[in-house]
């Protein structure tokens, strides 16, 4: 007998950051020395289970695929850090480091990707800044096995607020244990084309590909935010330094030199992209199989086709 159902299975389409969803802007007043939009293009959910599923089979992504898969990791992280009367288009995402760095951590963990934390205050050699994380992402290129890394940082948007970035932080006081008389990260970026170009990226998706030069130009950011006035044997060259004596490789090295210690917990509350698919399939067909074994006789002969996780 042929079967009388067949139920196709579809994936689901996830949202990004739509403007106005938020029931409050707590963040429309903040100014930004960067006009770059966050990331804003939609992700199909089934894709990214689809890339993960793949990367359990065959333990790399193909190249083409990776820019999407890490669109998605920022989406997850900027979503879970923000509360839910912030506009994640508008937020500065300030104090949101730590968690969000943790939050990348685990889900790329238990994903089965390389991952590992570290705070720049460490790296500097100075005080707790700003936690990050890294990952390697297995690729072919040239039908070779090339690990391809990843600084991640989806909340850098917190050290470009105009107020902080002003020349004349070099002269006011002090803020906390981190807020320095200096202007911030952003500030250092925005004084040549591959600063800008750098922390736009950074902005908008939330990583960056590590080479030497990114590297160095991202961390001589902080080296400058770190440096106070008095440090300046030239007064003329205040606020007009962005380049440090200490090279992407040296910066790398003390990375790794600095990683912090992080148990992997059980990810009760993390759910990947393939754990939510699987999930939600597996609830859809038990809900359609006892609607129908209550409605025809035929339930026995329905036919699932499920087009979710295509490897």
């Amino acid at each position: 007998m042929s079967s009388k159902y067949v139920i196709i299975i579809k994936g689901c389409d996830i949202v990004l950051y739509k403007k106005g969803d938020s029931k409050l802007k707590n963040n429309q007043a903040k100014e930004f020395i960067f006009d770059t939009e966050i990331f804003n293009d939609d992700i199909d959910l089934k894709d990214i289970a689809a890339l993960e599923g793949f990367y359990k089979k065959n333990n790399y992504l193909p190249t083409q695929y990776i820019s999407l898969f890490l669109n998605y990791i920022t989406y997850y992280t900027r979503s879970s850090v923000l509360n839910p009367l912030d506009d994640p288009l508008t937020a500065d995402y300030k104090n949101k480091c730590s968690l969000a760095a943790s939050i990348n951590h685990e889900l790329l963990t238990k994903m089965g990707f390389e991952a590992i934390l570290f705070n720049v205050g460490d790296v500097m050699g100075t005080n707790k800044i700003h936690q990050l994380c890294m990952v390697w992402i297995p690729t072919m290129i040239d039908n070779k096995l090339v690990k391809k890394a990843y600084l991640l940082d989806p909340t850098f948007r917190q050290f470009c607020l105009a107020e902080e970035n002003r020349y004349e932080r070099y002269f006011e006081e002090e803020r906390y244990s981190v807020r320095r008389a200096t202007p911030h990260p952003g500030y250092f970026m925005k004084l040549d084309s591959s600063g800008i170009s750098l922390a736009e990226d950074i902005i908008k998706y939330g990583y960056f590909e590590v080479t030497d030069a990114k590297l160095k130009r991202y961390f001589d950011s902080y080296y400058f935010y770190l440096k106070r006035k008095e440090e300046y044997k030239d007064e003329k060259m205040l606020g007009k330094e962005y380049i440090s004596p200490i090279s992407g490789q040296e910066y790398y090295d003390k990375v790794m030199r600095n990683k912090l210690d992080f148990k992997v917990g059980d990810y009760g509350a993390i759910t990947t992209p393939l754990e939510r698919i699987v999930k939600e399939r597996n609830k859809l067909k038990n809900r359609l199989k006892y609607f129908i074994s209550h409605k025809d006789p035929l339930a026995s002969e329905i036919k699932f086709e499920d087009d979710n996780l295509k490897f």
